[in-house]
């Protein structure tokens, strides 16, 4: 049954990639399971016969019936990336379209993964510190070479608080889990939309939004999640 009231909603943005079944995977291990699992696909696989297509048509045969899961297909053509960054694209739609039930939000990508202790230890803080509006933990960032194999290239260290001026191009947008009612605090778009460079920190951008609005947020210092850059990753690791 899915959970009517989650704790944590999280948003998983797939851009037709074969991970994604790694990081949906992540997911459902995880050893806390009030949560709601949003995953946002935009559907360009639908009625095609190439390879992607067709890893991404089992994807969804596997794993859209799922109970904690809830897939959303938005439906925008092949041309969306002339016209708007596709990621802040992506998860403004999800928000405006008011599908996220938790009280608490994580958003990721179908090249990362989650340790099985992640919604448990995120959510756990937000639980036990009411003050808190956001936290943040520490990220490995590993390279996923074609044969499988995967090489620590570095690690963002959630090494203390951190406030506005600190996050963008220095934290993963992923290393975040805020309260739901920041994002009203926010106010759309919450991610930047317009094409150029902003799309390539469009998570920093918003995560500066963020610190505007909440101040300082904690950290977690564990590595809860890993960010991989897969051959079919736009750009390149960088250890930060």
């Amino acid at each position: 049954m899915k959970v009517l009231s989650p704790a944590v909603t999280i948003v998983l943005a797939s851009h037709m990639k074969p991970y994604l079944r790694d990081s949906i995977e992540s997911v459902l291990a995880q050893t806390r399971r009030d949560m709601q699992v949003l995953v946002v696909d935009s559907g360009q696989w639908i009625g095609q016969t190439d390879g992607r297509s067709a890893q991404m048509a089992s994807i969804y045969a596997e794993y859209h019936g799922h109970p904690l899961i809830e897939w959303v297909t938005t439906g925008e053509g092949p041309e969306l990336r002339r016209h708007r960054c596709p990621i802040g694209w992506t998860t403004n739609e999800v928000i405006r379209a008011g599908l996220i039930r938790g009280r608490y939000v994580s958003t990721f990508y179908d090249d990362d993964q989650y340790g099985p202790t992640f919604v448990q230890r995120m959510a756990g803080y937000l639980d036990d510190h009411p003050d808190a509006r956001a936290v943040w933990c520490s990220q490995d960032r590993v390279r996923l070479d074609p044969d499988g194999t995967e090489t620590l290239v570095g690690v963002i260290r959630a090494n203390g608080p951190r406030g506005p001026g600190q996050f963008d191009c220095q934290v993963d947008g992923a290393q975040i889990m805020i309260r739901r009612e920041v994002l009203d605090a926010i106010g759309d778009p919450w991610l930047p939309e317009d094409p150029g460079d902003s799309c390539r920190h469009s998570d920093g951008i918003f995560l500066e939004r963020l610190a505007s609005v909440v101040g300082t947020v904690p950290a977690i210092g564990e590595v809860l999640l890993r960010h991989r850059f897969t051959p079919l990753s736009t750009y390149t690791p960088s250890p930060r």
